[in-house]
Order: C-alpha cells, then sequence, then structure tokens
C-alpha cells in the first residue's frame, strides 16, 4: 500500500475534468489509473479562504462528476482523512509559498517547517535564489 498525504485543493483537482483532458476517459480515467495499485490518498482539510470555514475531505467537491468520483474511492476505502495539528497552518497555500519563494520574499520561511526551508535554500529549489 503506497500513502499521499494531499490537501482538498488537490483531491478537488484530481477530481476536476477539466484536469484529465488529455486522457480519452477524463477524470474517470485518471481515478482508475490513480487508484488501480494499492494507491491511498491521505487527505488534510483547508480553510475556505473566502468564509474561513473548515472544509474537509466529506465536504462536496466542486463539481458534480467530482463529488460522484470523491463518493467511489471514499467507498473503496482508498481515501482518509486527516486531521489538522495546528489548524492555523491551514490557510497556507502551495502557490502562495512558491510565489514567495520565486519573488525572493523572504516570509515564505515561516509557511513551511525550518528543515523544508533550510532544505530548499540549500538545494536552490523552486527558483530559490540567495539575497545578494
Amino acid at each position: 500500500m503506497l500513502g499521499i498525504a494531499v490537501g482538498v485543493p488537490t483531491l478537488n483537482d484530481l477530481l476536476d475534468e477539466q484536469f484529465s483532458t488529455r486522457l480519452d476517459g477524463g477524470a474517470l480515467e485518471a481515478v482508475g489509473r490513480l487508484f488501480k495499485r494499492s494507491v491511498r490518498l491521505y487527505v488534510y482539510p483547508t480553510r475556505d479562504p473566502v468564509s474561513g470555514r473548515l472544509v474537509s475531505l466529506r465536504d462536496p467537491a466542486p463539481t458534480i462528476p467530482g463529488d460522484y468520483l470523491r463518493d467511489f474511492v471514499l467507498a473503496v476505502d482508498r481515501l482518509r482523512s486527516l486531521e489538522p495539528s495546528d489548524p492555523s497552518l491551514l490557510t497556507i497555500r502551495t502557490p502562495d509559498v512558491l510565489a514567495r519563494i520565486q519573488a525572493g520574499d523572504p516570509s515564505w520561511t515561516s509557511m513551511v517547517p525550518p528543515s523544508v526551508a533550510e532544505r530548499i535554500q540549500s538545494g536552490g529549489l523552486f527558483g530559490y535564489r540567495a539575497a545578494a
């Protein structure tokens, strides 16, 4: 069994037809390919940036097909909910962190664990460049 941790926004992207246009079977084929082997997604909740409401795995997906696909994958026990260890971190968005890294904005370091910041800086990952 292979476990992959993702957030609710990533799960919604996986189930969204627009991200599977190169596959003949669309999102259905993408889900089939992902889960045909022993894969389970562990889904971390998120905070809705507008309402501030906690959004979990069990909340409706943004699209009807995505909602049906999510329910199917839940029924075959390939999705599991994770509980947040620190709910204050649920407002951090990966694209925002990446944009800050690439823009040279040092505030990104407070948005990731220190060991991750150190690895990004030492490896020059994600477009990181040391301040001159």
